[in-house]
Parts: structure tokens; sequence; C-alpha cells
């Protein structure tokens, strides 16, 4: 049975410090995400949008609340099947790409799928694959340190897609790129690799130009998630 939500936050707090020193980080928010569906979380610096991606990514754990993926409730889980759920269920996008230096661009990105146990022959048409559709197979061999910023997050995307995730989780993702190069590269991440293949995509930046790509915008600010952010912030 296909699952109703690729990625559902419940009652999600984060809480920093105690008493006069409290910080409530992310405030009580609750967020559907529907397989196939592209959601924007927007707001200022230090609003919480990176802590609130972070708990969603299950990398963070919350103070209180619940995170489930792909109907797959985390506090029910030890932390080895939580490292497994991320592997296999969420690809991440970093704004700082967070490639292995040493490690080719073809490396990096079935070195995923190797931890999942794909390896050989497999991941080596799966990275074959990423790379044609992203546009660099003819950068398949570079280190990192010999690709553009465009190509160093083409490479971090197939990377997410490796395992072929029904969620991808991109915190400020275009934040290094130039504005044309940065828009190019989530317009293909998230029309040609995300929708049409009904993988959720949600991503957290101040890039308004991709509202045009999004089903949905939230405006998050002082830890709280408003709906319809498109329409109140403009």
């Amino acid at each position: 049975m296909e699952t109703k939500y690729s990625l559902e936050l419940n009652k999600l707090s984060k809480i920093y410090g105690t008493g006069n020193t409290e910080v409530r980080a992310v405030d009580n928010v609750d967020m559907q995400v529907k397989p196939g569906e592209i959601v924007l979380i927007m707001g200022p610096s230090g609003s919480g949008k990176t802590t609130l991606l972070s708990m969603a990514g299950l990398l963070l754990k919350p103070t209180s609340g619940m995170v489930s993926v792909n109907g797959l409730q985390a506090s029910m889980l030890k932390e080895q099947q939580l490292a497994a759920l991320r592997l296999r269920t969420i690809g991440f996008v970093f704004q700082a790409y967070n490639l292995i230096a040493s490690l080719s661009a073809r490396e990096n990105i079935e070195l995923v799928m190797n931890l999942a146990g794909t390896k050989g022959i497999k991941a080596h048409q799966r990275s074959s694959e990423l790379l044609s559709l992203l546009g660099i197979e003819h950068r398949a061999d570079h280190l990192p340190a010999d690709l553009s910023g465009g190509e160093k997050q083409r490479v971090a995307i197939a990377r997410a897609l490796a395992n072929d995730p029904p969620l991808i989780l991109a915190d400020e993702p275009t934040g290094n790129l130039d504005s044309k190069t940065g828009f190019e590269v989530m317009e293909l991440l998230c029309c040609g690799l995300g929708r049409d293949e009904g993988r959720s995509i949600v991503i957290v930046t101040h890039d308004h130009r991709l509202q045009e790509i999004a089903d949905r915008v939230l405006w998050l600010e002082d830890g709280q998630l408003q709906e319809n952010a498109d329409l109140i912030h403009t």
C-alpha cells in the first residue's frame, strides 16, 4: 500500500537551554509532505530552518514530538535502525556539498550505495546513469577540487539520489552557486528527478525564485511554521 506521506512531523519541538536561557529553536511544528510534492521552507536567518530540517532528516533528536519517514515513526527505532532508515529513504543535499575530497565524483556517488549493500557492476551502472542524467558523465573521474560549484552540486544531487530514496532534503542548495546555475540545478532536481518520479523534496532556502518550481511554500519564524508564505511574504 502506498504511503500517504513521505514525511510527517507532529508537534515537533527543539529546545536549547533551560529557564531564562531557554530557546525554542523549533516550536510545536506540524508538517506533512505527500509523495511527489516539492515544499520550500523559507524564513529569516536564525529562525530554526536548519534545525527543523536536521530533525526531519533524523540527524537531530527532537525535544518532543514525532517524525515519520515513509510511514515509519522514528521514535520507535533504535540508533542502528535510524541509520539504516536514513540511508535508504532520505537523500541529503547540502549548501557546502559535503563531498569527500579524496574520492572522485563517481566514487562519492557509489560510496552511499556501497553502504546500503549495492556494489560492483550495479553500483557502477547506477552512478553512470545519474552522472548522465545530470550532464556530468565526462567529469566522473575528477576529484571535487577539479569541479566547478555547479558540478559539485550535481554530484551531491546524484549522491542524494543514489539509493533511490522517496525523500530528498536540501539545505540552502543554491547558496554557493550563481543565480543562473543554482536555479538550473534545482529545476533539474525538482522537475526532472523529483516530481516526475514521485519523489518528495523539502528545500530550506532564501532563494525566492525557487517558489516557481514548488508546490507549497512555508514560512518559519521564531520556530513556528506558517502556511501560504508565498502570499504573506512577497
